[in-house]
């Protein structure tokens, strides 16, 4: 935690992520994360100050795949009237996003991630022959 702003109350949390196991994908590109396991993800995660309902998360990604350390932030508006969904990032996920919609595989089917989820549009499919 950090007090950004030396007002006496942490106003910033700070987390450092490392012994990811491999192998990874920097995103959705596919783009091979380094085979050392070495990775370093820093995440730094603040309310705005003008608005509170705003979340920011800057995250930096180490890695001796890259270049050089890669930051981006993301925001997140606060939706007082949605549902709480929960997202597990355990090992060995898989999952398969087809259009705008993410599913899950187990045991080699693709199985729903939500609650009344469409089945997956077939279109994305080549007829087996």
């Amino acid at each position: 935690m950090e007090d950004t702003d030396n007002d006496g109350r942490f106003d910033t949390l700070v987390v450092e992520t490392r012994g990811m196991k491999g192998p990874r994908t920097f995103d959705d590109s596919g783009l091979p994360l380094h085979k050392d396991n070495e990775t370093v993800i820093k995440e730094r995660i603040y309310l705005d100050k003008s608005d509170p309902n705003l979340l920011h998360d800057e995250i930096t990604t180490v890695d001796h795949a890259l270049s050089r350390p890669w930051t981006v932030t993301r925001s997140y508006r606060r939706d007082r009237a949605a549902e709480w969904t929960e997202h597990l990032c355990a090992e060995n996920n898989q999952y398969v996003t087809l259009g705008d919609e993410v599913y899950s595989i187990d045991d080699g089917f693709l199985s729903p991630t939500r609650k009344d989820q469409p089945p997956p549009d077939l279109r994305y499919f080549t007829p087996s022959r």
